[in-house]
């Protein structure tokens, strides 16, 4: 019951109706149902859903030097379209992935890495 009040109200809010309506017609409805009890824990699972799809706006991707953005622009291409987000991204640089490239996009992470590479490859072999 919690679930479809969250989703009824993140989906009233996403089709752009006044935030204050929405609210004031959940705790109407809310209140007409006896549901009362629940309003603070919809309210923070609104919250967590909304907070977690505005970080995903962009995708990021993580490089160990500027040039490997052209380096593998074809491998970045196909990453972004396999998990659906976009062509746009934000770039990070991050000297200790030593190369490779890491795509963080839609609460999803392709890492592509010569340091995850190298530490799976290590791990495999200490076993």
């Amino acid at each position: 019951m919690k679930n479809h009040y969250i989703q009824a109200t993140i989906e009233m809010i996403q089709s752009e109706t006044a935030v204050e309506a929405v609210f004031e017609g959940l705790q109407k409805s809310m209140q007409k149902k006896g549901h009362m009890r629940l309003y603070a824990s919809i309210l923070r699972g609104v919250l967590r859903i909304l907070e977690t799809k505005k970080d995903v706006a962009i995708a990021t991707v993580v490089v160990a030097n500027s040039a490997d953005v052209q380096k593998y622009a074809d491998t970045i291409k196909a990453t972004l379209t396999s998990i659906e987000a976009g062509e746009d991204f934000s770039t990070e640089i991050d000297e200790t992935i030593i190369g490779g490239v890491i795509v963080k996009a839609n609460n999803t992470i392709v890492d592509q890495s010569y340091k995850t590479a190298l530490t799976n490859l290590y791990r495999l072999t200490t076993k």
